[in-house]
């Protein structure tokens, strides 16, 4: 088969012939008919999880054809199952997961080996090129907002920084699954017009005049847009972190709001995923892809680090 590999931090991705996978016990062969793109993907190239072993097939947004399932969307935070975490449905915080494109050798491939089927969500009528982003940039957001729904009453104003690929998601979900005010921040004219077009209710650039927000859900993770952040959340508000920007956040009295419930929000578990699905499958969702093949791959992630995409860029083996 066909894989594109990290071979060395900071060198771009190598398209190889492997040899194709074997698949053991109760895992699963997957042929890839999808693979999203991720700012996490730029993350491990450039080195910022040194301890992952090399060389590794990356890709974490995947959707394919499963052997007599049909099309699927690939759970890709595949834990210990043994855990306290995992034994409450909550794999992706358990601290033996494996993922792919990670730890394991993940989508930027012609085939993914999965180990258990029950990591496999049929797509339902979904295109599997479409739904690949829904596995993170899909679900990511989703899990964020449905945990701080109870901040959220009517009348209230939530802000989301960021209106990318997961932002755009997050203005959704909060139209969705709250009746708050919803203001989208990012210093792209295109991507604000998107989130309008998405359904928040206001939008501005990161030196705008923005209004006190009883939760503010960070996208970047920098320095910048969590202090930020921090200058908007009201006292007993919210402020959570999902971008994977290395921003730090100054904690102490007179640094941040009296009270404020400071927080970060990491993927989603097996049974979000599903919801996740359930309202792309209703029509209640709307994104954004663009495709390119595999043997694209390194300009797509060069596209993505110059910030040229609005959405979301899926490889198609």
């Amino acid at each position: 088969m066909k894989a594109a590999t990290l071979h060395r931090f900071g060198a771009p991705l190598e398209l190889r012939e492997w040899p194709d996978p074997k698949v053991h016990g109760e895992e699963t062969l997957v042929r890839v008919l999808g693979a999203g793109v991720c700012h996490t993907d730029l993350h491990i190239i450039d080195g910022r999880f040194p301890t992952l072993r090399l060389p590794r097939v990356l890709g974490h947004e995947i959707a394919g054809q499963a052997e007599g399932i049909g099309e699927v969307l690939v759970y890709a935070s595949w834990g210990c199952r043994a855990c306290a975490l995992c034994q409450r449905g909550e794999e992706q915080l358990c601290p033996r997961a494996t993922e792919p494109g990670w730890v394991r050798d993940g989508g930027y491939a012609e085939y993914v080996v999965v180990p258990s089927r029950r990591y496999l969500l049929p797509l339902g009528g979904l295109d599997p090129v479409r739904a690949a982003p829904l596995a993170d940039a899909g679900l990511t957001p989703y899990r964020a907002v449905r945990r701080i729904r109870r901040w959220l009453p009517p009348g209230s104003t939530a802000i989301v920084i960021g209106a990318g690929g997961l932002g755009q998601f997050a203005v959704q979900y909060l139209k969705l699954l709250t009746d708050a005010r919803v203001i989208a921040v990012d210093p792209s004219e295109a991507k604000r017009r998107r989130a309008q077009e998405l359904g928040a209710d206001e939008t501005a650039s990161p030196g705008d005049q923005l209004p006190p927000a009883r939760a503010v859900l960070d996208f970047v993770g920098s320095d910048e847009t969590l202090t930020l952040a921090a200058d908007v959340v009201e006292r007993t508000g919210i402020l959570v972190q999902i971008g994977e920007g290395i921003g730090c956040l100054p904690f102490g009295f007179g640094l941040v709001p009296h009270e404020v419930h400071i927080t970060n929000s990491v993927w989603g578990s097996l049974a979000e995923l599903a919801s996740v699905l359930g309202h792309a499958n209703r029509g209640e969702l709307d994104w954004h892809v663009d495709t390119l093949g595999l043997d694209q791959v390194n300009e797509a992630l060069d596209r993505l680090r110059r910030g040229e995409v609005a959405g979301r860029l899926v490889l198609v083996p």
